[in-house]
């Protein structure tokens, strides 16, 4: 049977695996589903349509479900995906969807720190690390293993790539390549994520193709159409290149690339 602490208010309709922990003066609402080995510290409010997984651990005053902070919300069955041995600490925030049926989804071993927030409709995938302050408008969507660095924000509908880093105070609305490191107020693409690839466990062939795909889509003053065709022609098609041009070439907001480069599509 869960562990419940005697201040904490769970509805009887929750669903609480067995050695579930839910601490001191939280809440859990009707429509919740809390997997094994997941604990409340306290002062957690999880309501809504929510599903967390196994193993979590959410910090005090974390808040996870309530509704998208969204003029056009209108109800709806509107829920919160969570799944295994994240962690949320203090004052992180995540949303549910805003139209009926959607849904607000955060993958296995995602780390949010203090007091950040993912908003209506956001898809952040496995091993993804918000730092404190890091903000996800609605709809944004996060790649496995990104790193969003503190106080940073990305503006709705866009893309951050997979294993791709953002450097702290950042602010973009353009989709992040994968394997990049961006910084500034869409400042600019400014090298490859090589600590990140590295710790990641890749090649240091692999690492290299990705710096040489870097210099002809960010420093040789190709337009994007000729500087993808030049990828496709002069760099071997490993995976992870095929990866950023299906990213690239499939952005709707585009991509990041470098103000001083005078870059066009």
């Amino acid at each position: 049977m869960a562990k419940i602490h005697p201040t904490a208010v769970v509805d009887p309709k929750a669903q609480l695996a067995d050695d579930v922990e839910v601490g001191p003066m939280c809440y859990v609402g009707p429509d919740v589903k809390i997997g094994a080995g997941t604990r409340l510290i306290a002062q957690c409010h999880v309501s809504g349509y929510t599903t967390i997984g196994e193993g979590n651990t959410i910090y005090p005053f974390a808040s996870i479900g309530t509704n998208a902070e969204d003029y056009a919300f209108a109800g709806g069955k509107c829920s919160v995906r969570i799944g295994n041995k994240c962690i949320f600490r203090e004052n992180v925030t995540i949303n549910a969807g805003t139209k009926d049926g959607t849904e607000t989804v955060i993958g296995n071993g995602v780390f949010m720190m203090a007091n950040a927030h993912a908003a209506h409709n956001c898809i952040v995938h496995d091993g993804a690390i918000l730092v404190c302050g890091s903000v996800l408008a609605g709809y944004v969507e996060v790649g496995e293993r990104a790193f969003i660095s503190g106080l940073c924000a990305v503006h709705q509908f866009c893309r951050v790539g997979r294993l791709a880093i953002i450097s702290g105070g950042s602010v973009f609305s353009k989709d992040i390549p994968p394997f990049m490191m961006a910084e500034g107020r869409n400042g600019g693409v400014k090298m490859v994520n090589v600590v990140g690839l590295r710790r990641a466990g890749f090649s240091v062939a692999t690492i290299r193709v990705i710096q040489d795909l870097y210099k002809i889509v960010f420093r040789s003053g190709l337009n994007l159409t000729k500087a993808y065709e030049k990828c496709r022609s002069d760099l071997p098609q490993i995976p992870e290149v095929l990866e950023f041009l299906e990213f690239a070439e499939n952005s709707k907001r585009g991509i990041l690339t470098n103000r001083e480069d005078g870059h066009r599509s």
